[in-house]
């Protein structure tokens, strides 16, 4: 990934309640434009003002779920009618929420996970802080943000992982790491749609969407063949990673990630 990073978490950090209520909202083929007028027409998002309403849709929601031709909303509003508990559904919404805000997916690679692995029981304000500076100083920032910038984007990745449970509340300038692993779903999801997309397997174990879960290559490897017997999948894996797919789609995994 080697986008700029930008300042969008400022318009939504986790924002699950939200998402998943517009993905009970959402059909196939429907635009953020179109969507949009449909949650201001019928008041659905009751508690948003207009142009906060406009801004979860168009500048949180889309971005994140409606890109590749709204796939990942697809998938995951399936995933909903499926019954599946909010709890391990919020997962796939960090995935996605990470992939769309590089920012947040290089904090939690290169800060989050090293300080948990190292035992730390805490994340500071300053951490962050210093992330973005340092961001600026390499070039990932090519703006100039100012100091209250830094402190409000800092602010809001925070946020963002306490939404999904990796951090717990504010206490004074620092947050509580919190225990998290990916449930079995997030691993079986996660491996189909890189598969799917194209990557190949010896090249799927290494892909950095793991290392947000905390995930190294042999614990991806660990967690694929502990799920093989729901997921259907053989992981052969030596000097080559070899896995062969039992599904032949998507569409067809998610009863699986769902159950």
């Amino acid at each position: 990934m080697d986008r700029e990073y930008n300042t969008g978490l400022c318009k939504g950090q986790g924002m699950i309640p939200e998402s998943i209520r517009l993905l009970e909202i959402w059909e196939p083929g429907v635009s953020a434009v179109q969507l949009r007028d449909k949650v201001r027409s019928e008041g659905l998002l009751s508690k948003a003002t207009a142009q906060r309403m406009a801004d979860i849709v168009t500048r949180v929601f889309a971005p994140r779920y409606l890109g590749i031709e709204g796939r990942p909303a697809i998938w995951l509003r399936k995933l909903l009618r499926l019954g599946m508990p909010v709890e391990r559904l919020s997962q796939l919404l960090y995935l996605h929420t990470a992939r769309e805000h590089l920012i947040l997916y290089d904090f939690v690679r290169e800060i989050y996970w090293p300080r948990y692995s190292a035992g730390a029981h805490y994340l500071l304000r300053e951490d962050s802080i210093d992330f973005i500076k340092a961001a600026q100083a390499t070039g990932r920032i090519k703006s100039r943000w100012t100091e209250g910038n830094n402190t409000r984007i800092g602010r809001y990745m925070m946020a963002a992982l306490h939404d999904f449970k990796l951090l717990g509340g504010p206490e004074g300038d620092r947050r509580p790491i919190l225990p998290f692993a990916p449930a079995q779903s997030t691993v079986i999801y996660l491996a189909h749609e890189l598969h799917f997309s194209g990557i190949n397997d010896d090249r799927l174990v290494t892909h950095s969407d793991w290392e947000i879960f905390g995930l190294t290559t042999a614990d991806v490897i660990t967690e694929l063949r502990r799920a093989s017997g729901a997921a259907r999948f053989i992981v052969q894996a030596g000097d080559i990673v070899r896995i062969s797919w039992g599904f032949q789609t998507m569409e067809e995994c998610l009863d699986v990630v769902a159950e």
